[in-house]
């Protein structure tokens, strides 16, 4: 059994962000949502092989086959990146109990209207009325 993780430490103006599985970083700037980490999973190799489209890769039976995990294995290779950041920025760090649940567009519109609080407090409603079928961890850095 192994488990997903994202991290970002941020200094000044700069993220420092990590992550292995398929539990993501975004970033809202300038009212617009980007997702900076790309899943470590099935679905999104489909995805990048073109052997599915986005629509078919929301509902594949596969979705939650990961490829990297933190606990399988004695090591793991992360994926690093370092974010400039506004002082608009907003980092939102969560589990797919959010993403497979929410769209990221009522993630994006959430994040713009919200502080952090209330941000994490909605999203986690929002996945719960939605089914919440799996664990929802939302985490806002603003």
């Amino acid at each position: 059994m192994g488990t997903t993780v994202v991290i970002a430490l941020v200094l000044s103006n700069k993220a420092y962000i990590a992550h292995i599985g398929d539990s993501r970083v975004y970033l809202l700037r300038e009212g617009k949502l980007h997702q900076l980490t790309r899943d470590h999973s099935v679905v999104q190799e489909l995805l990048e092989q073109g052997k599915i489209s986005r629509d078919e890769a929301k509902f594949h039976p596969n979705k939650n086959m990961i490829t990297r995990a933190v606990g399988v294995n004695l090591t793991v290779d992360i994926d690093y990146l370092e974010v400039l950041l506004s002082e608009d920025s907003k980092l939102l760090l969560c589990s797919d109990g959010l993403t497979n649940m929410v769209s990221d567009e009522i993630i994006e519109k959430t994040l713009r209207k919200y502080d952090p609080q209330a941000t994490c407090t909605r999203l986690i409603e929002l996945s719960n009325k939605a089914g919440g079928i799996d664990n929802i961890t939302v985490a806002v850095i603003e």
